[in-house]
């Protein structure tokens, strides 16, 4: 098996556009990425766009290099500015593209799976900018998980940290996100405009209360359970900003021996020698809040679909590791969520010519009985098969 494909041959070409979807040119002429060009070197049609795109994305070339060794392949000859102007225009192209490739896949991620939720995940994630030796941006996403399009994409310093306060949520959406985004104010965020949460609990910036207005401990709760069957209970959060309680519920399981030692080593390692005999303890449990009624989505569906946000986040892995996720271009908001759109088109064409499977995040073994969240992170995904790279020879 050929361990690159060269988009600047007919052939390489020939093989990638054999995965895009049938009618990717007329695409191309209803985002109107086509239509405003100057000059002589000018880009007629979405194949030879893309082929450029490709290849200033997969093989992360700056934009002179980009264009110069696809005109010395005898591809479409344009300028360096061209192709600028084109990453301006082409992220709805791109995201069009994105979705048709993600919806040809099974159904793990549709609306109807999820008690008709739109499932959207949240994340943050460190970048390198050009020229950059370590990370000096972070880019917060927001991405509708049924169709993998990116709903927002924020560009921030790297001391602003992770807030579902960074995004505007809608009526029917189910935002979903790790422990980064587990406090009263942004949970109280989504809320207030008609959104629900599902969130794995930070112990340190979540307070609990019962229906008292006592506050909760935790950890007294999590050592009453038994065995690995999971408890769902009625609890609120005081949002003090709006000066308001939220009800929602607690969700928590106990990890199997095996999983929970992996839990620990994952702490330790983390905070080393900061890691408390608590946090220790804690690794063990699975700890979920949402906002969800138990009559709309029941205890395993919660965990479950918590589960599908791991996918995702190994699927970001992934996507550094094979695609360079985190190289970006430069810092102008338009380019950035072309490269980005161009980034997850390259998971996609990967995965499915290295594997033959259209979603990149498979449903789960239904024969699983535990739902061992934290232990995902050393789980083999299809997509680390996908080890071919759309480059230039």
């Amino acid at each position: 098996m050929a361990t690159s494909i060269d988009v600047t041959s007919t052939q390489g070409w020939q093989t990638i556009e054999a995965e895009l979807p049938e009618n990717f040119e007329e695409l191309a002429k209803k985002n109107k990425v086509l239509e405003v060009q100057y000059g002589n070197a000018k880009i007629t049609s979405a194949s030879d766009l893309l082929r450029l795109i490709l290849l200033h994305a997969g093989a992360d070339l700056p934009l002179r290099q980009t264009v110069g060794i696809m005109a010395e392949a005898g591809g479409p000859e344009v300028s360096h500015v061209t192709l600028h102007k084109k990453m301006r225009l082409a992220a709805g192209f791109l995201r069009d593209l994105v979705a048709c490739l993600s919806h040809s896949g099974t159904d793990e991620n549709t609306p109807e799976r999820w008690a008709g939720y739109e499932v959207t995940v949240v994340d943050a994630s460190a970048f390198c900018g050009p020229g950059a030796d370590s990370t000096d941006a972070r880019v917060h996403f927001q991405m509708r998980l049924s169709d993998l399009e990116i709903l927002h994409a924020a560009m921030e310093d790297r001391t602003v940290g992770e807030s579902f306060k960074r995004f505007e949520w809608q009526p029917g959406q189910l935002a979903v996100g790790d422990r980064g985004y587990c406090n009263p104010p942004g949970i109280g965020h989504v809320v207030a405009q008609g959104a629900d949460v599902l969130v794995r609990v930070n112990r340190a910036s979540l307070p609990l209360f019962d229906g008292r207005a006592h506050k909760i401990d935790l950890m007294q709760l999590l050592r009453g359970l038994r065995g690995h069957r999971p408890v769902d209970r009625w609890v609120c959060v005081h949002d003090r900003e709006q000066d308001e309680l939220i009800e929602g519920r607690l969700i928590a399981f106990r990890l199997p021996a095996a999983e929970a030692e992996k839990a620990r080593a994952r702490v330790r390692r983390e905070l080393g020698g900061k890691a408390s005999a608590t946090d220790l303890e804690a690794a063990q449990y699975v700890v979920l809040f949402t906002t969800v009624p138990a009559s709309r989505m029941p205890t395993q569906m919660c965990l479950a679909l918590y589960r599908l946000r791991w996918q995702v986040e190994l699927a970001f892995k992934r996507w550094k590791s094979l695609c360079h996720f985190d190289r970006l271009p430069n810092y102008r908001d338009d380019t950035i969520k072309s490269w980005l759109y161009a980034k997850l088109l390259l998971a996609l064409l990967m995965h499915r010519i290295a594997s033959g499977v259209s979603s990149l995040f498979p449903p789960e073994p239904q024969e699983e009985t535990t739902l061992a969240l934290d232990a995902l992170e050393n789980c083999e995904h299809p997509l680390a098969r996908a080890r071919r790279r759309v480059v230039a020879a």
